[in-house]
């Protein structure tokens, strides 16, 4: 397993539109004063409390069937994953968390009965691990870039001139958690035997959650995919183009 510390993830940044966004405020010149006072709390001290880390391996695809995708000794079992895993040669899984300090910040601002503080800074934190998890998903587009192959995506999309854009780089890659579609929640367990998550502070329970719960953990195909995408847009109406991955000339 490769490990990514805080010198390879060293563009976390949490930009105001995205945490407003995410706080359900996307005109904040109407917000009230004393919720723009706690936002600017929040972009001042939550920075400090990221500690982004990272692990990922990539393993050859060994079988997909109509209902499931095997890799190494594990098949994870999916109608969802396996149709967008078709054509793929490899997955790419990966671990990625903001580390323990933030929420245990927000703990203690609900426990000292600063809710409004600790909610707002615990959006900032589901922000942060959003980034840290597009930062480690270029890193293995570049590694696999190397060899001729792509993370494969949806597409790429128009961009900022959607009327329902957000900001997630106007290119969209097919990367699927557990909990997520009819991939269950269970299939942590096979994540977690193929990836170290104790090698950068994250561990799973018995019901399959994952400390620190700022974590993210998924699977994400990798090859030579290209042609149009039939799919919609998770986030609304955008004009998809191509399938594949970065076009030359763009980044995510």
């Amino acid at each position: 397993m490769k490990v990514l510390n805080r010198a390879d993830l060293s563009k976390v940044e949490v930009s105001p539109e995205m945490l407003w966004r995410l706080l359900g405020h996307p005109n904040p010149d109407k917000v009230a004063p004393a919720l723009q006072k706690t936002f600017e709390q929040v972009m001042e001290t939550g920075p400090g409390l990221i500690k982004p880390a990272a692990g990922y391996q990539i393993f050859p695809v060994k079988g997909i069937t109509p209902s499931s995708v095997q890799v190494d000794r594990v098949s994870f079992e999916s109608q969802d994953l396996a149709r967008h895993f078709q054509g793929a040669k490899e997955m790419a899984i990966f671990v990625s968390t903001i580390g323990l300090p933030l929420e245990e910040e927000v703990e203690k601002l609900f426990a000292k009965n600063n809710p409004g503080l600790g909610f707002f800074l615990d959006i900032f934190g589901s922000a942060a691990v959003e980034v840290v998890a597009y930062q480690v998903r270029e890193i293995i587009g570049g590694e696999v870039q190397a060899r001729g192959y792509r993370a494969m995506t949806h597409g790429y999309c128009i961009g900022k001139t959607c009327p329902a854009y957000v900001d997630c780089g106007g290119c969209v890659t097919c990367w699927w958690s557990p909990g997520y579609g009819d991939l269950k929640t269970a299939e942590q367990k096979n994540l977690f035997s193929l990836i170290d998550g104790s090698q950068i502070g994250v561990h799973l329970s018995e019901s399959c959650m994952m400390t620190p719960r700022k974590s993210y953990a998924c699977l994400m195909p990798v090859g030579p995919q290209e042609g149009k995408s039939p799919d919609p847009c998770d986030e609304g109406e955008k004009e998809w183009i191509t399938m594949g991955s970065l076009a030359p000339g763009r980044s995510s």
